[in-house]
Formats: C-alpha cells, structure tokens, sequence
C-alpha cells in the first residue's frame, strides 16, 4: 500500500509541473527604455511609418492617458518655438502668481512690445486682473499680455525667461532655451517638439491651463481704460463656426506662427478611449496667386496624423490591479508567493492585434526570494511586449505572505531557478493537482479492484 500511495504521488507532481508554462525572463530593464514606446522620452514609436506630414519640420504624436509615443518625425531636432513659449510663460505664472490679482499695466512695459504683433490691446494703466492677462495670453496669443504678465511676477521680462528656464530644465526639456516670453523670433530660442510635448502634458495637469487650452471664446470684463473684450481662440480646428477647419475630434490647442518658424500648432483630440497629444512644427503655408493665405498647413497635417490613429489604433487595457502574474518558490518559506499587478494600466495598440501577440515579460528584484513575504512587498516588475516594443510596465507584488518554515518542518533543497508564467499559470497549477488526484484515485481503485479479484480466485481455489 506505501508503495502505491508513493507512486500517486510522484504522478501528481509530474502532472503539476508538465502543466506550467513558463514566461519569457527578461535580461535587462534597460530594455524597457531603449525599445520603449510608453512615455516621452521613448526612443521607439508604435507606428512603423516613417513620414506622414509634407511639410512639417517636427512632429510628435502622444497618447495622454497611456503615454505611448504613437509617432515622431524629427521629435528632438531643435526649431524655433514661435508662441508655443506661451504655454511655459502661462505655467509658470499659474505656479506663482495670485490669479485675482489686480495689475496695473505699465507704459514702459508696453513699450517691449513688437509693433504690429499680435495684442489684446491693452492700455498704459489699465487695471486687469491676472487670470484674464492669462485668458489673453493663451487664448488670443496676445503678447502684450505675456510681456505684462512677465514684468509683474519678476520686476523684469529677463527674470522671467530665466524662471521659464529653470522650469523647462525641472521638467526634463534637453532641447529647449528661451530668450523672451512670447515667441517672436529670436535666434537664441530654440525648442524641440519631444520637449513641447513634455511642457503641454505637464502643464495639463493643471486645471486653469487645461481650460484656458480648450476656450473657445472668452470675454474679459470692463477694465478702467476699455469695455469688455471678447477673444475667440486662435486655433480654427476647435471652432464651430471655422467651416473649414472645424473637427469636433478637436479638444485645445495653442497655435504659433513666424515666417523663420513656419506655421505650428498643439494641440489636444479625443475620440473612443483616445486622447492624443499632436505637436505640428515648422509647417509650411500655401499663399494663392492673390497673395492670400489658402492652407496653413498646421491645421491640414495635423488632420492627416490625426485620421491616421484614429482610424489604425485603439486604447486597450493590459493591466489590471489586483491581477495575478506569476508564482514563484520561496526559500526557507512555508508556501509559494503569488505575484499581481499593482496599477490599471492601459496602452494603445493596433487595432488588428490579438491578445495572444502580446509577451508578458517579467523582472525579478530578485535571483532567489527568501522567506519571510510580506503581502504587497514588490518582488520586480512586469513588461507587455509587442513584438520587439515594450508597451507597458508596471510593479509586481506579492498577493500573500510567506512565513518562515516552523523547525520541525522537513528541509527542502532551496530552488535554484525560478518558474515564471503568465497570469493563467496559477490556474494551470491548480487543474494539474485536480488531474493528478483524480488520476492518483484512478490507478489506486484499479489497484485494489486487482487485490480483490486476487484474494478472490485463491479462495474460490481453495473451495474447490
């Protein structure tokens, strides 16, 4: 009968482990970055396609609620910024400036401001509030209200560009460096439009930036020197009434024009689960034979990038809080740990692909993992690939705790490799054990079956 019950048990074993199917291990986490395409600084993009506009001189095109860094043309070659420097004189006045604010506008202060740039119209004296020297600044691209704004937080327009400096370096920006607070073209201003994209997700973080981005019109109050004004956005593409531009897929945007600098535009679009983030830099305009303008070229090649992805991709989530992962032997432990997910985490992926074309990748902190567990303790990190791109990543924790082995508990040899697997492998483990038991319960009936039948005939020959 031990013996027997020593060979179920053998079986139940070599079911439970034939039954488990092990993940790809990764060999470094530098992959993730160098073969990444989910955050800014990714150096990969999802698409494959390696020109899409005509005329741009830089173009990124970013997926906000995933950070997946859907295409780039030229994303860190330096350009002019033109009035996308607006959108980092707006933050840093939102991050330092009291928005109720009366100001009073200065005539010298006026008098920074190019002749025929484009202005509110604001007046020597004039009391305004900040918040709507801000509506001005991002809505109509005024700079005379940028220059107002400037002058009034750091007592100079140049103490404000060294402010807008040292912000654009506390974000990350490798590629951008201003010379003034508006964008009319200086040759000591250059940007990139990685960097643009990195400023414009910073600054929508924040609540008046993200409003004033997507206003449409905005009417400024009676002030002491003029009756109310009302401005209307510069970007057509989220106007109703620009029956040529208007595309209601079209969320927010900052435009931004010099004749060095090209036609350029930021802007926001939402469709499905999707929110992309598209910067068009340095696009070149068409001018009729009647010398008017018949294309900005902004607005045309940002259509073309956006019915690209829409039309191509779509957002899917691939992570799940709480989501089991992968079990792994614990040294000196009283059981296994499983490993889950900690966040939600969606990407953004080609509308063909199939879940089965996706590779989950783990990263483990550790060789071995030694007991004692605590529940929720990061054990590594797991990846979802798509062929040679990292999509995703996100901690792996442990969903029990492992105590140590009591001292009368039977030493085991410590495990020498680890047994990854996908989230079904937990799953796998279990059914092998059913099988096994059920085929251990099998094989001891016929056993049994066998001994009676035996115990049987030698009576029935002793009776005869």
């Amino acid at each position: 009968m031990k013996k027997i019950r020593f060979f179920c048990l053998i079986l139940s074993f070599l079911l439970l482990f034939t039954g488990y199917s092990p993940a790809v291990k990764a060999t470094s986490n530098d992959l993730a970055v160098t073969q990444g395409c989910h955050s800014v600084d990714a150096a990969m993009t999802l698409s494959t396609e390696e020109k899409l506009t005509e005329t741009a001189k830089a173009v990124v095109v970013y997926e906000l609620k995933s950070g997946t860094m859907l295409y780039h043309y030229n994303p860190d070659g330096r350009i002019q910024p033109t009035s996308m420097v607006k959108m980092m004189t707006a933050l840093v006045a939102l991050e330092m400036a009291d928005l109720d604010e009366e100001v009073v506008v200065k005539r010298k202060v006026l008098d920074q401001v190019a002749i025929g740039s484009v202005s509110a119209g604001l007046k020597a004296n004039e009391t305004i509030s900040m918040r709507d020297l801000l509506y001005c600044t991002m809505v109509a691209s005024a700079n005379d209200a940028a220059v107002v704004i400037a002058n009034h937080i750091a007592g100079s327009a140049e103490a404000f560009v060294d402010l807008m400096n040292e912000k654009a370096a506390q974000l990350g920006c490798k590629d951008t460096h201003y010379s003034n607070v508006h964008g009319l073209h200086d040759e000591l201003s250059y940007t990139s439009a990685r960097d643009i994209c990195r400023i414009t997700e910073a600054a929508l973080e924040n609540e008046l930036f993200r409003t004033m981005f997507c206003t449409v019109d905005y009417t400024v109050p009676a002030t002491n020197k003029s009756e109310p004004r009302k401005i209307t956005t510069t970007n057509h593409m989220m106007n109703p009434r620009n029956l040529k531009y208007y595309d209601a897929r079209v969320t927010g945007g900052k435009t931004g024009a010099t004749d060095k600098g090209g036609r350029c535009l930021t802007m926001t679009a939402q469709y499905g689960e999707m929110e992309l983030l598209c910067i068009v830099m340095g696009a070149t305009p068409t001018v009729g034979d009647d010398g008017n303008l018949t294309a900005f070229g902004s607005f045309e090649e940002s259509t073309v990038l956006m019915n690209y992805v829409f039309e191509n991709f779509e957002l899917r989530q691939v992570f799940f809080s709480g989501q089991s992962l992968a079990q792994y032997p614990v040294e000196n432990g009283a059981n296994d740990v499983v490993t889950q997910a900690v966040s939600n985490i969606s990407t953004v992926l080609p509308i063909e692909v199939e879940q089965s074309q996706l590779r989950w990748v783990y990263q483990n902190a550790n060789e071995l993992i030694s007991a004692p567990v605590s529940q929720g303790q990061k054990l590594g990190d797991v990846e979802v690939w798509y062929g040679n791109k990292c999509l995703a990543r996100t901690d792996m924790v442990a969903m029990n705790a492992v105590a140590l082995k009591q001292e009368f508990s039977v030493p085991q040899k410590p495990a020498s490799r680890k047994y990854e697997g996908s989230w079904t492998a937990v799953l796998l483990i279990l059914l092998g054990g059913v099988v096994a038991v059920f085929v251990g319960m099998v094989v001891l009936r016929a056993v049994r079956i066998m001994q009676h039948n035996r115990r049987k005939n030698r009576r029935g020959r002793r009776r005869s």
